[in-house]
């Protein structure tokens, strides 16, 4: 039995490998077309040698037999990273990814909703959030449909055919949703879905209030490669209400904190491991920063990892970006650490708005301690994303420099 690595551009056909590959019970890598020299570089070192490559020409000289034990029947290895030549790929099973299916499939059969549930992959299939469509509408008897996501302003809209019947779901990050809900036609295109899953990176707090203003069925979400997506959903009403952003854990999930503030994670849904690392403890630390409530309610602060130390004092980059959004002035923000001589880091603002606003904006930012206020403000037309929609670090550290 060899496994299969996909690398097709095009996402009807990556997903058509993928599933014949999964279907056939081969181990399959997924692989980002997108990847650069460096990262592709990683990849063929971490393949196993005997790997079957599909839409690239790649030669796979990892060590490993082609001649996998019958366990790993099904096996499907997501990538999650993948920038500055880092790859890692976490290995999910059949069950797992079921196991991630039926958990938002009962979820949402708790408010009333089909158990079948259809999906469009409008995200790059080699993410978990463009895999898990397919996924659940296979597991539950649903249909799948897969479009493009690029949403241009100046061109129609991707024609979405999904039975009557059924649960009809769309994944989306927060970028997808505002070019939508910038488009002519985009809010009535949306109408026909059932859930909205938005997730991905932070919800900018603009978006939030046009998710409020016009009542749309927007579940934030709350996961990660390591759960096959969702583990936790923040229903529409409480964000129309306008209260505080928590998400439910799925049936079966238990999240908690550990002494340091960040959030574990135990799910069936959990993967196996990484590639070629080993295997992935439970419960599993995810790495937020975040607060579980005694119903399990959980609200995310940000990434532990995110941390800027500035002058030996350490900054939570959320924060700031939650006290810069708060004024009302921009549209979006992100804070990051620039390389300081004098300060080790320096606390920069990476904004989307018009540069008038950085005096007032300052002024908004005295109402952090003084080393959390940003010393440098970057006034962009957009913030640079990755194939997935979240922060493209490499880009963004570029721009602000």
């Amino acid at each position: 039995m060899s496994a299969v690595a996909i690398f097709h551009p095009d996402a009807q056909a990556y997903l058509q490998e993928v599933l014949l590959a999964h279907d056939a019970g081969l181990p399959v890598f997924l692989g980002n077309p997108r990847w650069a020299g460096t990262e592709l570089a990683e990849a063929a070192r971490q393949l196993p040698r005997g790997t079957i490559v599909k839409g690239i020409s790649l030669e796979p000289r990892g060590l490993g037999t082609c001649d996998w034990p019958l366990n790993w029947r099904g096996r499907l290895m997501i990538p999650t990273g993948g920038t500055g030549g880092k790859v890692k790929f976490v290995i999910h099973s059949r069950e797992t990814l079921q196991a991630a299916a039926f958990g938002l499939r009962d979820a949402l059969i708790a408010r009333g909703l089909s158990p079948k549930l259809h999906g469009v992959t409008c995200t790059p299939p080699w993410h978990v959030s463009g895999l898990m469509p397919a996924i659940r509408a296979r597991a539950t008897g649903g249909q799948h449909q897969v479009i493009d996501g690029r949403f241009n302003l100046e061109a129609t809209l991707p024609s979405v055919s999904l039975p009557a019947d059924g649960t009809k779901i769309i994944s989306l990050v927060p970028a997808q949703l505002s070019r939508l809900l910038d488009h002519a036609d985009g809010e009535t295109w949306l109408h026909p879905f059932d859930v909205i899953l938005l997730g991905g990176s932070a919800i900018p707090m603009p978006l939030l209030e046009l998710i409020r203003a016009r009542r749309l069925p927007v579940f934030l979400t709350y996961g990660s490669t390591e759960t096959a997506a969702a583990c936790a959903l923040c229903p529409p009403e409480q964000i129309w209400s306008g209260g505080e952003v928590r998400g439910t854990p799925l049936p079966g999930v238990r999240l908690a904190t550990n002494p340091e503030g960040v959030i574990t994670i135990a799910t069936a849904a959990l993967g196996l491991g990484l590639w070629p690392d080993g295997p992935i403890g439970s419960p599993w630390t995810s790495g937020d920063r975040g607060d579980v409530a005694a119903d399990g309610a959980v609200k995310i602060f940000g990434r532990a990892d995110r941390v800027i130390i500035t002058g030996g004092e350490k900054v939570d980059p959320a924060r700031v970006e939650h006290t810069l959004l708060s004024s009302g002035l921009i549209k979006e923000a992100l804070v990051l650490g620039m390389l300081d001589e004098r300060w080790g880091e320096v606390v920069t603002a990476c904004v989307i708005g018009p540069a008038s606003t950085e005096t007032a904006l300052r002024q908004a930012c005295e109402a952090l301690e003084p080393a959390a206020r940003p010393r440098r403000y970057v006034f962009v037309p957009s913030i640079p994303t990755n194939a997935s929609g979240k922060p493209d670090w490499a880009a963004i550290t570029q721009l602000a420099g």
